[in-house]
């Protein structure tokens, strides 16, 4: 880095010889050294005129807009107050695009190159091996840039009275001069907004107010965004009542469900319901949050109870609810939360509202095996049938042959369960043809043993890291080809998996085996 340096040598001497001075005059008392005290930090200043225009770019780091021949003056303050040397450095990194002077001056020269240069200011004595200094990146542009666009934008539409919300403001063209704006409210006795764009829900009488937030350019160009947000006024709730839908007796959660949100109403019901009081009487099992049940992937199952208070009243509702230990249920209703997948890592799995379509690639012949993303946990005496509802490639009039196998590698009471039930390839319990041309595949844990270890204990969690179905030897093809696949669940009896399949409104054409 280039600097210019200005100060007067024998004055830095001077002050230096002056660090250590007598502190006493009196001929009977002795003389005392002062130390001297030496700056921690340094601290940049702008005016006023340069505060607006300042902003941080996409690294954090601070950068101010000059136009060609403009000039600021820059302050530096040393910390702490009262440090022995006062003595500042100003430096530029690149004198042809800014220049500045001793006494912090910084003037716009050229845009040549990418147009910036780094302002740094320094304590005199430490501007060597210290790191304590204080820098600002300056870019130059030759002439105003004004903005065209402002899209004025928050991660929410409303928020209650008295709490904040962060405003954004982005700016067209990118290449702008100033990337900041001037923020207004159109009425601030429903919310004000600061000159970082936080805006501040005010309490006012209505229980919802509508606010115009507006971002206006600061080059004159006149240019503006807007957006308008509501303000909530907080309504202590005094009642609260929980659907029992989800309630054990009504619904059997499933750990791989991840979460289930819970219907509830308030009196009154215009309440605040964040200050609903939520509590899980086993949050080893399960945490709840704003309504929201969140089962722990941690291999611990049974009954637990959630429990809703209105801090105001202490009024309370409760539902009671059950993870039972086996119950998988992947039906692919959410887009942003399933695990089954192909098992490629690649993009290969494409989501559709209740099933997914899977890619099998490959040269010779095709394979594409599709695999669980999480621990599976199994319990033969609870619900010992697996089953999966698929499109099997053999249906295919080019395809002649593929192996599906169910591979497996996990533990029940220490002891080891790997492979596939009864074998390695095609070895379900069951076949079934379903009207609308897919397959449900069943493996039976009650009558099918594990390549190694056996049967599972009838009385015990099974955990799974590795559970996939291999889908594979895929002949003859000559191009890629799709299957899908509607569910993964696992079921209490055979006559369970008809029931669920005749809930679908499909029926069962052909058991093949």
């Amino acid at each position: 880095m280039k600097f210019l340096k200005f100060r007067n040598i024998a004055g830095v001497l001077a002050t230096a010889a002056m660090a250590v001075s007598l502190c006493a005059c009196d001929d009977d008392e002795p003389a005392q050294l002062t130390e001297a005290i030496y700056p921690s930090s340094v601290e940049l200043t702008f005016p006023d005129e340069v505060k607006h225009i300042v902003y941080n770019d996409e690294s954090g780091i601070q950068v101010l807009p000059m136009i060609k021949g403009e000039t600021y003056r820059l302050s530096a303050l040393l910390h702490p107050d009262n440090v022995t040397f006062q003595d500042k450095l100003w430096m530029t990194s690149n004198p042809q695009n800014v220049a500045v002077d001793a006494d912090g001056n910084i003037t716009a020269l050229s845009s040549e190159g990418d147009g910036y240069s780094m302002i740094t200011v320094a304590p005199d004595p430490y501007i060597s091996g210290s790191g304590i200094s204080a820098s600002i990146r300056v870019r130059v542009s030759d002439a105003l840039v004004p903005a065209t666009q402002i899209v004025v934008s928050s991660d929410n539409d409303a928020i209650y009275a008295s709490q904040t919300m962060q405003m954004k403001a982005s700016i067209l063209p990118a290449d702008a001069t100033y990337r900041t704006v001037r923020w207004t409210s159109s009425d601030e006795s429903i919310a004000t907004v600061d000159e970082n764009g936080v805006v501040t829900g005010m309490v006012t009488d209505a229980i919802l107010a509508q606010v115009t937030i507006t971002a206006t350019a600061i080059d004159g160009s006149g240019v503006s965004g807007s957006k308008a947000i509501t303000i909530m006024q907080i309504v202590q709730p005094q009642q609260i009542t929980i659907d029992q839908a989800f309630a054990k007796g009504n619904y059997e959660c499933a750990i791989n469900e991840h979460k289930v949100a819970l219907d509830f109403t308030t009196v009154p019901a215009q309440a605040t319901t964040n200050l609903i009081e939520w509590t899980s009487s086993d949050e080893s099992i399960a945490t709840v949050a704003d309504g929201v049940v969140t089962f722990n992937k941690n291999g611990m199952f049974g009954d637990f109870t959630i429990t809703a208070r209105c801090p105001e009243t202490g009024n309370t509702a409760t539902i009671e609810m059950t993870l039972p230990a086996g119950l998988h249920r992947e039906l692919f209703l959410n887009e942003d939360d399933y695990v089954w997948k192909d098992n490629t890592g690649g993009s290969k799995t494409v989501w559709h509202p209740g099933y997914i379509t899977i890619t099998a690639t490959g040269s010779d012949k095709l394979r594409q095996d599709f695999k669980c993303f999480e621990s599976v946990y199994l319990h033969a005496g609870n619900y010992p049938i697996i089953a999966i509802r698929m499109h099997d490639l053999m249906d295919v009039p080019e395809v002649t042959a593929r192996n599906i196998t169910l591979d497996t590698s996990g533990k029940c009471e220490g002891k080891d369960f790997k492979g596939g039930l009864n074998g390695t390839n095609n070895k379900w319990a069951h076949d079934w043809k379903i009207d609308d041309g897919t397959h449900v595949f069943i493996y039976d844990l009650a009558t099918q043993n594990f390549q190694t270890g056996g049967k599972l204990p009838t009385t015990a969690v099974a955990t799974f890291g590795t559970f996939q179905f291999k889908y594979a030897d895929i002949k003859p093809a000559t191009t890629p080809l799709d299957y899908e696949v509607h569910w993964v669940q696992t079921f209490r009896t055979l006559e369970d998996v008809e029931n669920y399949i005749a809930s679908e409104g499909r029926t069962i054409e052909n058991k093949i085996k």
